[in-house]
C-alpha cells in the first residue's frame, strides 16, 4: 500500500500566521506522540490476534495534512499497514464530542448493514484528560484518491458508466437503510449500543423530528430569519423568503411525510469519494454531518445540479450521468421490491406504493430542493428568483410576485 502521506499536499499550503496553523504546530510540539504509536498497537493487536510480536508503529509529525476541522496524522506500522489518527485542533465542547460519537456510530452502522466502503474506526478518545493530550479517532486509511472535479467532467469516458453504477448503489443502499424519525445515530459514549436517534443541534426545533414537514419548515424558517435580519425591509428579498417558503409545498413527497427516512450523507459530492485507478470507488469519506433525514434530503448531491450560467452543451455531461445514475437505480431498487424496508427504531413497514428515490429524482420537485437546500442566506434571492421560475415559469414575473409579497409579514 502506498503511504498516505505522500499525497497529502496542503500542508505546505497553511499560512504560518493563521489560528489553524498554530493550533496544529501547539498539537504536533505537546501531544505525546510515543502513546499514540503504542495505542495503535495495542489497538491493532486487539483486531489482529495473530499480529506478530515484533510489529511497531511510528508517527512522523512532519508527515500531515488537515481538513476544515481536523489535523490527520499517519500511523506507520513496521509491516507497511498504515493507519490515519483524526484529531480536532478546535476545542471539543459537548456539541463536537456529540458530532464526532455520531459520526463514529454512523460508520459503524454503515459497515453492518451496506456495502458502501467506510472506512473503520480502530480506537477513539474524546477526553483530553489522558497521556495523548488530545481527543483522537484511530482509523483504517483507505487507499484511494479524491477527484479534482465533479464526477460528470473528471470520469474518463470509458469509465462513466462503472462509476455511475457504484454510485447509484451508494444511493440504493443508504435508501434500505431507514429509520422513523429525523436526527443523528447514536450508539453510545463507546460506540458500542443499539443505534437510537437523537436531536440534531441545526434543525431549529427540539428532536428528534416525526415528519419531513418539520424539518424543511424548520430549516426555512431558520435561515429565513437570517436573511430578514440582514435584509430587513427589502421587498425583493422578502419576496424571496416567501417563494422559498412556498416552495416546501413543492418539495415534500406526501406518502413519505412520516417516513421512513434514509441515512442521508448530506455532503455527497467527488471530494468525499475515494477511487482507485481503474475508477473503483475505495471510500465514502467525511460523515460528520450525516443523519436519518427525508428521502427529498437524499436526492441532493452537487454531482447531479446544473449551472445556469453555462450553455446546454457544456451542462450536458452532468445531465447525461444524472440519468446513468437514475437509470442504475431505478434497476436496484426494483430488485428489493419484494423486501419492504424496515425501520430501525420500529417495527413499521414502508409501503409498496411509497416514492422512491430515482422517481423523486427524475422530478423538478427535486430540482427545486436541490437549489434551496444548498441557497445560503447571503444567496437567497438569487435562489429565490431561481425557484420562482422553476414553479412558475414564464407565466408570472419576478415583479408580480413581488406585489404580492414584497410587504406582506414572513414570520
Amino acid at each position: 500500500m502506498t503511504r498516505p502521506s505522500e499525497h497529502w499536499h496542503n500542508s505546505t499550503n497553511l499560512s504560518p500566521g493563521s489560528e489553524k496553523y498554530k493550533r496544529i504546530q501547539l498539537i504536533l510540539s505537546s501531544a505525546n506522540l510515543e502513546h499514540l504509536e503504542k495505542r495503535a498497537v495495542d489497538s491493532r493487536r486487539r483486531h489482529q490476534t495473530d499480529l506478530s510480536p515484533d510489529v511497531g508503529c511510528s508517527i512522523d509529525p512532519a508527515r500531515f495534512t488537515s481538513g476544515f476541522d481536523n489535523l490527520i496524522l499517519e500511523l506507520a506500522f513496521s509491516d507497511t499497514v498504515y493507519w490515519v489518527a483524526r484529531i480536532p485542533y478546535r476545542t471539543v465542547d459537548a456539541d463536537t464530542k456529540t458530532m464526532l460519537l455520531s459520526e463514529i456510530a454512523t460508520m459503524k452502522t454503515i459497515r453492518q448493514r451496506t456495502t458502501i466502503p467506510v472506512p473503520m474506526v480502530f480506537d477513539f478518545e474524546m477526553s483530553k484528560d489522558q497521556p495523548f493530550g488530545y481527543p483522537y479517532v484511530l482509523m483504517e486509511c483507505i487507499d484511494g484518491r479524491s477527484l479534482d472535479n465533479g464526477m460528470a467532467l473528471s470520469i474518463p469516458p470509458q469509465h462513466r458508466i462503472k462509476v455511475a453504477r457504484q454510485f447509484a448503489n451508494v444511493f440504493v443502499e443508504l435508501q434500505n437503510l431507514t429509520f422513523d424519525r429525523i436526527g443523528r445515530l447514536w450508539c453510545g459514549e463507546n460506540a458500542d449500543q443499539a443505534i437510537e436517534i437523537i436531536p440534531m443541534a441545526w434543525h431549529h426545533s427540539p428532536g428528534p423530528l416525526e415528519t419531513s414537514f418539520e424539518y424543511f419548515y424548520n430549516q426555512r424558517q431558520g435561515e429565513n430569519r437570517e436573511i430578514m435580519t440582514l435584509h430587513p425591509h427589502d421587498p425583493d428579498w422578502r419576496t424571496a423568503c416567501w417563494v422559498l417558503k412556498t416552495a416546501l409545498a413543492h418539495i415534500i413527497i406526501e406518502d413519505r411525510i412520516r417516513g421512513p427516512f434514509p441515512l442521508c450523507h448530506l455532503d455527497l459530492h467527488y471530494g468525499n469519494l475515494l477511487f482507485d485507478d481503474e475508477y473503483n470507488l475505495t471510500g465514502v469519506i467525511d460523515w460528520s454531518s450525516a443523519q436519518a433525514a427525508p428521502i427529498e434530503q437524499l436526492s441532493v448531491s452537487p454531482e447531479f445540479i446544473t449551472f445556469p450560467g453555462l450553455s446546454a452543451e457544456e451542462n450536458r455531461p452532468i445531465i447525461e450521468f444524472k440519468k446513468r445514475v437514475m437509470r442504475f437505480m431505478k434497476e436496484m431498487e426494483s430488485e428489493v421490491t419484494a423486501s419492504p424496508l424496515i425501520h430501525q427504531q420500529g417495527n413499521m413497514k414502508q409501503s409498496n406504493n411509497s416514492t422512491y428515490l430515482s422517481n423523486y429524482m427524475a422530478s423538478k420537485s427535486a430540482e427545486i430542493a436541490h437549489r434551496q437546500y444548498m441557497a445560503s442566506p447571503r444567496s437567497g434571492l438569487w435562489a429565490g428568483k431561481v425557484v420562482a421560475k422553476l414553479i412558475y415559469g414564464t407565466n408570472i414575473t419576478w415583479e408580480q410576485l413581488r406585489e404580492v409579497y414584497g410587504t406582506m409579514p414572513l414570520l
